[in-house]
């Protein structure tokens, strides 16, 4: 990660993954871009995300935008559930179980179509970085390259990554926007400034609320979102996957109840 808080994804075309398209994603952190004044939030570098987040992005003209944030290239890790061949594309459903699994499809050219290109089984943890594409309420991903992670640390990266580059970037839209603070602060407003630390303050906080619920079925979502309300729901969701994945809590009556495991 670099030191704006941004991965660095250049030149990844060709490594470590099956790749159909001689497209590459533009090059440098969207950090970089934030540097340039502009009158709203555009960033045309990849930007991490969870598929919640592209499933529920709206579209505008022909620009997608998650609160407010124009996206194009992203990047998405997941467990792959399903994979069909067809003569010119794969398909692949990726599954970060923050919602549904999502549609991405590795377009092939005519050529390489009749080549044999090995696929990443179903089963196996995936990064994809691709085009968001989609109309009305439709959305699937145009993959420009999939590879299979090495390391699971790499999940637990992502989505530390996805967190802090949405913050990062909400705060330039409203500083763009004009946009000032609320008048009267939570404790979360109250957290450290810093990506990474405001992250942590914040996972804490939902540790602490989900830990201190003695309730059979735990906490619900709903609950955190009304005494959270400083805080959006995706970032509240994002805490709450964070904290699955390191193992920290766990669902019990269904995905929208947790407890704590400790």
């Amino acid at each position: 990660m670099s030191a704006d808080g941004f991965e660095s994804h250049g030149g990844i075309s060709g490594a470590g993954g099956a790749s159909g398209s001689s497209d590459q994603p533009s090059q440098g952190g969207a950090a970089s871009a934030l540097r340039a004044p502009r009158a709203r939030a555009r960033i045309r570098d990849i930007i991490p995300c969870c598929v919640n987040q592209l499933l529920n992005s709206t579209l505008v003209g022909d620009v997608f935008k998650i609160r407010g944030i124009e996206v194009l290239q992203v990047s998405i890790v997941g467990i792959i559930r399903k994979v069909e061949r067809a003569p010119y594309h794969i398909l692949y459903k990726i599954d970060d179980m923050t919602t549904k699994p999502m549609e991405a499809r590795h377009w092939l050219g005519r050529a390489k179509g009749k080549q044999e290109l090995t696929l990443i089984p179903v089963g196996v943890y995936a990064k994809v970085f691709g085009v968001l594409r989609g109309f009305a309420a439709l959305r699937s991903l145009e993959v420009l390259n999939i590879r299979v992670l090495e390391d699971m640390n790499e999940f637990t990266a992502h989505i530390l990554e996805t967190v802090n580059a949405h913050m990062v970037l909400t705060k330039a839209l409203r500083e763009a926007s004009g946009q000032s603070a609320a008048a009267v602060p939570s404790a979360v407003d109250e957290a450290p400034e810093d990506g990474e630390a405001h992250c942590d303050f914040i996972r804490q906080e939902v540790l602490r609320l989900i830990h201190q619920c003695p309730r059979q079925e735990g906490k619900s979502i709903h609950e955190l979102h009304t005494e959270l309300w400083s805080l959006s729901a995706q970032v509240i969701q994002e805490a709450i996957d964070y904290l699955m994945v390191e193992g920290h809590i766990y669902p019990t009556v269904d995905r929208e109840h947790f407890k704590s495991a400790d």
